[in-house]
């Protein structure tokens, strides 16, 4: 029959890459992922006084971002009607 190469060829393929699976397997979680490191932070602390400048020019920063904002949509809204009013008529 035909073919007989072609299958023994397919099958011995199979077993080699079956063995090179085996030499590849890992041997623990560390090796998928490294090493845990231990890494240590160090932060300020922080006084009163820093918690309420921050808190200040974060108040300011939103005060400042709502103006832009309530300008910027009023803007769209007057370009709209505008616009509106010159295609309209």
């Amino acid at each position: 029959m035909g073919g007989e190469g072609s299958m023994m060829h397919a099958i011995n393929s199979f077993k080699v890459n079956r063995s090179m699976l085996k030499k590849r397997k890992l041997k623990s979680i560390d090796d998928v992922y490294g090493k845990k490191s231990v890494t240590k932070l160090h932060f300020k602390k922080s006084t009163p006084h820093d918690i309420a400048r921050i808190r200040k020019k974060m108040i300011i920063q939103n005060k400042k971002e709502k103006r832009i904002m309530f300008s910027a949509i009023i803007t769209t809204i007057l370009l709209f009607f505008i616009l509106y009013l010159l295609f309209v008529q």
